[in-house]
């Protein structure tokens, strides 16, 4: 069975007590469920837009954040694979233990439509520079999961168990193509199953895509000791949940604010339109139909007339014209 090796230093320790302390402020502060959404919703933006930059695609944020919001005419596949696997994410986590069948299974939802069908889902039959051969993909893959099933990985810190994970599965490239990002994934599925998924506000595709030299370098480190991997792993999750942190923070004294000026008492709909404003700057009547497809403009015009009376949005300018803006 694989056994990793690799020391928990002072700087892994330091990175590992960030991510606790940070953890439980998200977990603790109290916000109003449209901010959860959109700390939510930004977040899913950077890790589906970050993801497809690892693999050597870009797409501009906001054709990214309108297919998240459903108000995008065509999506392209890339992005609606990514909202598709993001889902099997969530199935994943909630089971018992991981093995390599939900690793296809999400690289199949990636790849479907993009890569030939022979390819989707299952192990590469051709050589890849730096990672294992394909006659041992299976046995090592196997082992990978036996690792992380057994009571060794259960008994190890989930955020170092995760980053374990990450390391090999980048190691070893199971797969033809897609494998940065079915990786991370594979991560992200792991900190969900240890209870470090953070209200999934966070993304560390963004960190890797942003700084490919010191991710790369990094992974260079692991071939016989995961030490500074796991150094350099621990640091970028610490990063990213130290910002979301302070994000909550703010967000949770605006609630007491809220809540105190009575601003807190909206329908679903109108939370709906406040964070489409939130993204987008301003609202106008055209958009109505994209944003609420089956909800009559009569029924729109008068939630956005409750929320002006609330004090939240404003309206500019007159009849159709019109045009809607947060306070």
């Amino acid at each position: 069975m694989y056994v990793p090796e690799y020391t928990i230093t002072s700087e892994i320790l330091k990175n590992i007590a960030t991510i606790e302390y940070g953890k439980a402020i998200i977990d603790s502060q109290k916000i109003l469920p449209h901010w959860k959404k959109q700390i939510s919703k930004e977040a899913k933006v950077r890790t589906i837009r970050h993801s497809l930059q690892l693999e050597g695609m870009n797409f501009e944020e906001d054709k990214v954040k309108r297919a998240v919001d459903g108000v995008l005419k065509t999506v392209p596949k890339e992005i609606k694979n990514f909202l598709t696997a993001l889902e099997l994410v969530e199935t994943a986590s909630n089971t018992q233990e991981l093995d390599e069948t939900e690793i296809k299974e999400l690289h199949r939802k990636l790849t479907v439509g993009i890569l030939p069908e022979t390819q989707q889902g299952r192990y590469r039959s051709m050589k890849l520079e730096r990672s294992t051969n394909p006659e041992e993909l299976l046995a090592e893959m196997v082992e990978l999961f036996d690792w992380y099933n057994s009571l060794d990985a259960k008994e190890t810190h989930p955020v170092i168990t995760s980053g374990i994970m990450l390391s090999q599965m980048e190691k070893i490239k199971p797969f033809s193509s897609f494998n940065p990002s079915g990786a991370v994934l594979t991560t992200r599925v792991c900190l969900k199953m240890g209870n470090y998924h953070m209200n999934d506000y966070y993304s560390l595709e963004e960190s890797f895509a942003v700084s490919k030299v010191a991710h790369a370098r990094a992974l260079e480190s692991i071939e016989d000791d995961l030490t500074k991997w796991l150094e350099y792993f621990t640091d970028t999750l610490a990063r990213e949940v130290s910002n979301i942190k302070e994000k909550v923070l703010l967000l949770a004294r605006d609630t007491k604010l809220a809540k105190a000026s009575g601003r807190v008492n909206l329908t679903e709909r109108q939370e709906r339109i406040v964070e489409f404003l939130q993204d987008y700057g301003l609202l106008q009547n055209k958009a109505f139909t994209k944003l609420f497809p089956d909800v009559s403009e009569d029924s729109i015009l008068r939630d956005l007339k409750t929320l002006i009376e609330m004090g939240v949005v404003v309206k500019r300018g007159k009849t159709k014209s019109s045009r809607y803006e947060l306070k």
